[in-house]
């Protein structure tokens, strides 16, 4: 996440790490979210559309939100991070929730792929 799309945060008051300053660039993404369950992070953030059809979020903690967004433009994602740092009291441990490039936010619910 650049400086930024972390800006939003960082103005609310929270604590925002990307997984470069981590030292997690290059780790699968079951790995990645083991470790930032682990560390602990309250919210994981991705562009990655396809994470939700792709892994199994079961005993998990991590509140992990999806940008579904057709640009991970920095300027394109700006409105929606805007948006996600408004909700992120709202959301609960364990959820997935997916923002569109309209922000609407719809929750996961992975019995019926949305």
């Amino acid at each position: 996440m650049s400086k930024k799309l972390k800006k939003p945060f960082v103005d609310a008051g929270y604590l925002v790490q990307n997984v470069e300053e981590m030292g997690w660039r290059g780790v699968k993404d079951r790995e990645l979210l083991a470790l930032a369950e682990a560390y602990p992070f309250d919210v994981f953030i991705t562009a990655d559309k396809n994470l939700p059809y792709q892994q199994n979020f079961r005993g998990l903690t991590l509140q992990i939100v999806v940008l579904d967004a057709r640009s991970t433009r920095p300027d394109y994602l700006l409105p929606l991070i805007t948006r996600i740092s408004g909700l992120l009291k709202s959301l609960t441990p364990g959820s997935v929730t997916l923002i569109n490039d309209a922000g609407e936010v719809t929750p996961f619910n992975p019995g019926t792929g949305q």
